[in-house]
Parts: C-alpha cells; structure tokens; sequence
C-alpha cells in the first residue's frame, strides 16, 4: 500500500472523503473532523481516457463583398461584348470593392481584382482598337488625297 507523508499540521482527504490526521495516517480507524477539513481543489478540465476527440470550433464566416462580385461580373462582360462602358463600371465597382473590403474585413479580394483586371483589360482593348480602326480610316483618306485622287470639296 502506498502511503502519502504530509508536513505535520495538515490534513488528508481520501477519495471517499475520509479526513486522515498526520498522526492518523497509520492507524486503522479514520478520524472524521469537518471543522478541520479544507474543500479540495476543483479540477476544471474534464478526464479522458485514451485519445480524445478533437474539439470542432465553429466559426463564422465573413459575408462577401457585393460590389466584388458586381465588378467581376461587369468586366466579364465588358471583355467577352463590346460593351467597354461596362468595363469602366467595373473598375469604379473593383476599386470600391477593395477599399469596402479593407475597411470591413470581408471576402471576395480576389473577384473585385479579377474584375478589375477583366475591366482594365477590355477598356484597353477596346481604346487600342478604336484608334486603329480610326488611325486605318485617316490612313486611307490621307493617302487618296495625297495621291491626287480625291477631292475634298
């Protein structure tokens, strides 16, 4: 049997609430004194046996931003139609989106840059081909007129 040494003065609670005095501790009868007796400390954390569960911790997921997804949807559009006003909406809604999405913590950084470049991309190729369409045209009158061919009247 194992035995417990306590300083003198202290006492002993057993786990079946029987109080052992110092001097006690060998003697068969327990000596029950509830004045003596302090409260055991409580143990907080529950016992398990073997592996325990994983402990699951539920989160809330931040809400995404909704001028994020207006953004990507807009430079969507303006890059597959001609629709290159919807590419300048979209950038606006990109901007937005990110300054929104600083500020508040939400998601959907990656669709308003996604929409972003979609809009920037579409509006360049949009200005890139008016210009050539354009420059074409002022190319071709230009070198009827300096041909002599054409009349400007």
């Amino acid at each position: 049997m194992n035995t417990r040494v306590l300083p003198l003065g202290n006492t002993y609670t057993a786990s079946n609430g029987s109080v052992h005095a110092p001097g006690a501790l060998h003697t068969s009868a327990p000596v029950r004194s509830p004045a003596l007796v302090q409260a055991p400390a409580v143990v907080s954390m529950p016992m398990t046996y073997g592996n325990r569960a994983p402990v699951v911790v539920y989160q809330q997921v931040a809400p995404t931003n909704s001028s994020s997804i207006v953004a990507l949807v807009l430079g969507l559009i303006s890059f597959i139609s001609s629709f290159f006003f919807l590419g300048i909406v979209g950038i606006i809604f990109g901007h937005i989106a990110r300054s929104q999405i600083k500020a508040r913590g939400e998601r959907g950084n990656g669709m308003a840059v996604a929409g972003l470049w979609l809009g920037y991309l579409s509006v360049l190729f949009w200005v890139v081909f008016w210009l050539i369409y354009f420059g074409v045209i002022a190319l071709v009158i230009g070198t009827s007129i300096a041909a002599g061919n054409a009349t400007v009247s």
